[in-house]
């Protein structure tokens, strides 16, 4: 264990709040929250041995750790959610791709409340004006439940006064009268909202009493359209199965782990009746206990949830409340929340039920996965006429400014997939000024120059950010010794997407939007990102390099605690200056704060 990591485990405060673990390089590796900092933090050096095989490889990575204390835990339970959203640590279980939930928004900024679906719900703690309803994980359910709703509730899609035609349109399409009065659009939108919450008993009990009351009065043609009203709220209903005659308002949550994968089930039972079935995959679960996974989850879930249930039925026991899950809800929360852990009865068949559903979503994902990734390769194959599949595709990208601090990436795919592992950066030595194409030639020749020694694997592809200039500069720069078959070297032009293959710069023939165009722009992408984030990097160190190293009395040790612990000249300048003190003493914190 480094020297320092020691002495910081010493001095930890016994609040309550949030730790990072960081590396050599500051990236936070992962984030957690503790009731008591430091027995928490101790616990995963004093224990190591009991820890995961991934958590191992992590304890060996932490060069620093830093610590936020808050008042009380259920803070650090916000402020620890808030943390991994943001910055999505390598070793933290997380949602995968959770920004492709789907939610409904009802906007009360206009006299019209507007009502539209989003990928992510800004929630402001009561401050904005808007109300969500989700997550939703198929966004077909979704999109047809809308269109059927729509027809029964002519809601706006977009604040302006819609136009003559979106009116004689929406006339034509509603089955019930269109608004006239601000009074009456809000009205409807209420009972749009209780269908949306799983209350659709009582709003057909409501249209029914109407339609008999036009019914009764002669208005047999208003009537007629109620009556449609209440057919197409029925289908939705017909949807929607019963699980309680008693009614009902729980969350019932199911997990499958296979692996260094989960997957959760959740049914959302509303008014005794599943108004939504949801499925998630958690990556990194590899040596986590599904309680651990449940908290996870639940941490993630409930601090985006649209709302929460008066009961939440899990398969084993957690570590948070039902006030924990509130205040992670915010004001979203919808009331006290009781938690149970059925052993029987119809409460354990439906987290078993949930658990085959789990199961099938993870056996899905897998297969839906490698069936894409298997026809993106191929595709690729047949377009560039290769011998062999691509398994092993490398990209390339150059970055700097005004040819300063260039740097250059490499990222690997793997059967389709990024292997961040494999992932390698490139100061440049060679070339001076702005000159992406003789870097690009710099960084390849590297890579295959310490091939031998490095032992890194041959690549099936080598994939280029540009166009016909970086991939002739790049063969060229081997004087015709490729490492390769020339066939193997291919670039892709960012404005057309257009790709060019070899030493004859011959354009391919390939659908930017077929799976195989698409995985080439992802990976050109993602070594674009790389390179850009790495070039941040040296220019950061770079410029806290120049302005510390005039600073009277600050020399690399202390330059190095101050970076560690503030992260760049700027975290020092906003910092307080007790906490300069703190770490350097009063006299240099003096010196530093009038040089800065």
């Amino acid at each position: 264990m480094p020297e320092i990591i020691e002495k910081q485990l010493k001095t930890l405060p016994l609040s309550p709040g949030v730790y990072f673990f960081k590396d050599g390089k500051g990236v936070i590796l992962y984030i957690g929250k503790a009731n008591k900092l430091r027995s928490r933090v101790q616990s995963y050096f004093r224990s190591a041995a009991e820890l995961s095989d991934a958590k191992k490889i992590m304890i060996k990575r932490i060069t620093s750790i830093e610590t936020t204390i808050t008042s009380n835990e259920q803070e650090a339970l916000i402020l620890e959610s808030i943390m991994v959203k943001k910055h999505k640590p390598h070793f933290n279980v997380s949602l995968k791709d959770d920004k492709s939930y789907n939610f409904i928004k009802i906007d009360y900024r206009y006299p019209r409340p507007v009502v539209t679906t989003v990928r992510r719900p800004e929630f402001d703690a009561g401050r904005s004006r808007a109300k969500y309803f989700g997550p939703y994980t198929s966004g077909g359910t979704l999109y047809e439940n809308l269109r059927i709703l729509r027809r029964i509730f002519p809601y706006r899609k977009k604040p302006k006064e819609p136009t003559v035609f979106e009116q004689e349109l929406m006339k034509k399409r509603s089955l019930g009268p269109i608004p006239q009065t601000d009074g009456e659009y809000k009205d409807m939108i209420a009972r749009l909202i209780r269908v949306i919450e799983g209350d659709t008993d009582d709003v057909i009990r409501d249209l029914k009493t109407r339609m008999q009351v036009l019914a009764g009065s002669k208005r047999y043609e208003t009537a007629a359209s109620v009556r449609d009203q209440i057919r197409n709220l029925e289908l939705i209903q017909s949807r929607q199965k019963v699980m309680s005659a008693r009614g009902g308002n729980q969350d019932v949550v199911s997990i499958f782990k296979k692996d260094d994968q989960a997957a959760v089930n959740v049914f959302v039972i509303r008014a005794g009746k599943l108004i939504n079935k949801l499925n998630f995959l958690l990556q990194h679960a590899a040596g986590e206990t599904v309680a651990q996974l449940v908290d996870v989850f639940l941490k993630q879930y409930y601090s985006e949830a649209s709302n929460t249930p008066r009961e939440l039925v899990l398969p084993v026991r957690t570590t948070l409340s039902g006030g924990d899950i509130a205040a992670l809800a915010q004001e979203r929360a919808t009331g006290s929340i009781s938690i149970s852990v059925p052993s029987h009865g119809k409460k354990r068949n439906l987290i078993k039920l949930g658990e085959e559903n789990a199961k099938e979503y993870l056996e899905q994902s897998h297969a839906s996965w490698e069936r894409a990734a298997d026809q993106a390769l191929r595709g690729l194959k047949d377009a560039l006429k290769l011998k062999e599949l691509p398994n092993r595709i490398e990209g390339y990208d150059i970055s700097n400014i005004q040819g300063k601090l260039s740097v250059g990436s490499m990222v690997v795919f793997v059967d389709g997939k990024p292997d961040t592992n494999e992932y390698r950066k490139f100061k440049i030595k060679t070339v001076k000024g702005a000159d992406d194409f003789a870097s690009l030639a710099e960084v390849l020749k590297r890579r295959f120059s310490s091939h031998k020694e490095t032992k890194w694997p041959n690549p099936d592809l080598i994939l280029l950010d540009g166009g016909k200039g970086q991939l002739a500069t790049v063969i060229k720069a081997f004087d015709n010794e490729l490492p390769l078959n020339n066939k193997q070297f291919i670039a892709l032009a960012k404005r057309e997407e257009e790709v060019f293959q070899g030493a004859s710069l011959k354009k391919i023939n390939l659908d930017p939007a077929s799976s195989a165009g698409r995985l080439l722009q992802r990976i050109r992408d993602e070594a674009h990102r790389f390179s850009q984030k790495y070039y941040h990097t040296r220019h950061a160190k770079a410029e806290t390099k120049s302005i510390l190293d005039d600073v009277p009395g600050v020399g690399p040790k202390t330059k190095k605690l101050l970076i560690r612990k503030f992260g760049s000249v700027s975290g020092i300048r906003n910092a307080d200056k007790d906490a300069i003190i703190q770490l350097v003493g009063e006299a240099k914190t003096k010196t530093l704060l009038e040089n800065l």
